[in-house]
């Protein structure tokens, strides 16, 4: 076979793991505030669940809701949602059951990882017992045993971030993720919305080729075309390479979080014949799905409220198509009804618009 000659490197994509309340959104946050171009980020509220930054000259794409839906499921699919991954262990706590949880998680889909050592700024930080609760986590850090890169961070001054960020610069460089321009795009859902203006949006991240406005688009249960396409700060753009995450509207129907999709030629296959319908309708009556829908007062309060669910439904096959920060409102309502979901909120109240079409639907 042939070497593919077209063959471009590009940007890793990264998300943020750990126990709730050790960091990850804060870490997220000053790494998004203090790499994202002041004149782009300035006031202005990302567009997508995922934002690109540029550190020494490199791009590198953060999926920005800790512990994502989507890297679970994608998990579950035997597919990649990350090329790599920030293992956040706060300096004063150690290893708890989710950091656990997410070594477990690392380790199944082998997926690279750094560790990141936070709140070293905290009364009662140990550093050497975290690496020593590592350890015993068989996770064994270089110095002690083993090959795993870690930087002691706080995220809350920045102190250690841009140390952080070469080291995931230099384990992309060992991963070294590239892409054919010229290919279809494939990639996956990331997000999914219901709005009252445009209808249908969902997150994707590209993680194959290159996805173009006016491509055709489908996944597992939904397709569609590439209508209207904006970049992470919400910008029209045409085109969209591997690596780089942006908001799509024009699918038909809602996909599911954590889908894989396909674009172009490789999507005309969904396009035809009526298996699409058939295989989404006969996966929910086997399998009695327990459709969701999750809204919460901050991101905070909403990663504690989706690993809860997942937690109360282990055995239970569960969707969660929506989960977004704020009041419950029409949009939420109306995807509600259409699917069938049940909106689950925490700390989150409903707008004077959902509480009136609620009712009417009760």
């Amino acid at each position: 076979m042939a070497e593919n000659t077209n063959l471009k490197p590009r940007q890793p994509v990264v998300v943020v793991v750990g126990h709730v309340d050790h960091g990850k959104t804060t870490l997220l946050d000053y790494i998004r505030k203090a790499n994202v171009a002041s004149r782009e980020a300035g006031g202005i509220t990302q567009a997508v669940g995922a934002y690109e930054i540029e550190h020494n000259g490199k791009k590198v794409t953060f999926i920005d809701t800790p512990g994502h839906e989507a890297f679970i499921s994608m998990r579950s699919r035997g597919a990649e949602a990350a090329d790599l991954a920030i293992l956040v262990v706060a300096a004063e706590e150690g290893v708890k059951p989710q950091t656990k949880e997410s070594i477990k998680i690392l380790e199944e889909s082998k997926t690279p990882f750094v560790v990141a050592i936070n709140k070293i700024d905290k009364p009662g930080a140990d550093i050497e017992r975290v690496k020593n609760d590592l350890m015993t986590a068989n996770v064994f850090l270089e110095g002690h045993g083993g090959q795993v890169s870690f930087q002691a961070i706080s995220a809350k001054t920045g102190q250690g971030v841009p140390e952080l960020l070469d080291l995931v610069l230099l384990a992309s460089d060992i991963e070294h993720p590239t892409f054919d321009p010229s290919s279809p795009a494939e990639g996956f859902i990331l997000e999914t919305r219901l709005t009252k203006t445009r209808g249908l949006e969902a997150t994707v991240i590209v993680k194959a080729g290159t996805l173009h406005r006016g491509d055709d688009i489908a996944t597992e249960t939904a397709k569609g075309k590439v209508k209207m396409f904006e970049d992470f700060l919400g910008k029209a753009i045409a085109d969209l390479p591997a690596g780089a995450p942006g908001l799509v509207v024009g699918f038909e129907k809602m996909p599911q979080v954590g889908e894989k999709f396909t674009a172009g030629e490789e999507a005309h296959a969904f396009f035809r014949g009526e298996a699409l319908t058939a295989k989404t309708e006969d996966r929910s009556k086997e399998k009695n799905v327990l459709t969701l829908i999750l809204k919460a007062s901050d991101a905070g309060s909403l990663e504690a409220l989706s690993q809860i669910v997942r937690s109360l439904y282990p055995e239970k096959p569960l969707q969660i198509i929506g989960e977004s920060v704020g009041e419950v409102n029409e949009g939420d309502v109306k995807l509600a009804v259409s699917t069938g979901a049940i909106i689950v909120g925490f700390k989150s109240t409903a707008d004077k618009t959902a509480k009136t079409m609620a009712q009417a639907q009760s």
